[in-house]
């Protein structure tokens, strides 16, 4: 079975709370985890960026889904591609609230032209990349994830 991954950017809406984010975690884990998709959702600055890895039709069903949440607007996709293993593969889905850890800053800087989170200017690399590092800093016990 080919492996595919899609990255994508979105705002939130006005008034959109940390109950509102530990609702789409639960969710999606639960969603995700029965069809085999992983990833990762990012949230600071009122953005998202999430990347979804799994089999070309549950991907593309997942974010079909995704874009009917009233949470957001503005959807962008990213990226969209065959890929060969995952990055992801140990969460079904984890939410990283960015605004909550400072020590996130430098990595927004690498990879954004300012310190305000702004992945609508981010390439499908950047993204991929920027997502990367949270994870590993996740996994080092550096930072919190949901």
């Amino acid at each position: 079975m080919a492996l595919y991954r899609l990255i994508y950017v979105s705002q939130a809406i006005s008034g959109l709370e940390y109950p509102d984010l530990v609702d789409i975690l639960e969710k999606s884990e639960r969603n995700n985890k029965s069809v085999g998709i992983t990833g990762m959702l990012s949230f600071g600055d009122s953005m998202f960026l999430q990347v979804l890895e799994g089999s070309r039709r549950v991907v593309s069903q997942t974010y079909n889904r995704i874009l009917l949440d009233k949470r957001h607007v503005n959807a962008e996709l990213i990226e969209f591609s065959e890929i060969e293993h995952r990055y992801f593969d140990v969460w079904s889905m984890k939410v990283v609230q960015l605004d909550s850890q400072p020590q996130i800053r430098s990595i927004i800087l690498k990879y954004s032209s300012s310190e305000t989170f702004s992945p609508v200017s981010m390439t499908g690399k950047q993204s991929l990349n920027f997502l990367r590092e949270l994870t590993e800093l996740y996994q080092r016990g550096k930072i919190l994830a949901q």
